[in-house]
């Protein structure tokens, strides 16, 4: 039981910091930057010079967003660790497959209720 409820205490709370930090946005954000260094590669016409400033501020940018992803990761990953030491058995719930099952189930339950209050 205890597993549940704490497994009920790490979903929301990250859920909520996901979408707080705009997660996806983040995500998009590093995929179109991905696309530009990817086109900038096939110019021709561009000259070399251009094509390394280029090429130098797209690297920096996706090091930033990189970075700004592993540290959500590792906020997740200490919150998730400090959950664990109160029960040792909350990893392996977690990685089977009724605990996938009951975390989908949670995030679709809590996301129902959630758009169903925001409008009020």
């Amino acid at each position: 039981m205890i597993n549940h409820l704490l497994l009920i205490c790490l979903i929301i709370p990250s859920y909520e910091l996901i979408k707080f930090i705009d997660f996806k946005k983040i995500l998009n954000h590093y995929l179109i930057t991905i696309k530009k260094l990817i086109k900038l590669f096939k110019y021709k016409t561009v000259s070399d010079f251009r094509k390394e400033k280029l090429i130098f501020h797209c690297s920096k940018l996706l090091i930033f967003i990189s970075f700004k992803i592993l540290f959500i990761f590792f906020i997740l990953l200490i919150y998730f660790y400090l959950l664990n030491l109160i029960s040792e058995s909350l990893s392996n719930l977690l990685i089977s497959f009724l605990g996938f099952i009951e975390t989908t189930f949670i995030l679709i339950i809590y996301y129902i209720f959630r758009k169903k209050y925001e409008k009020l």
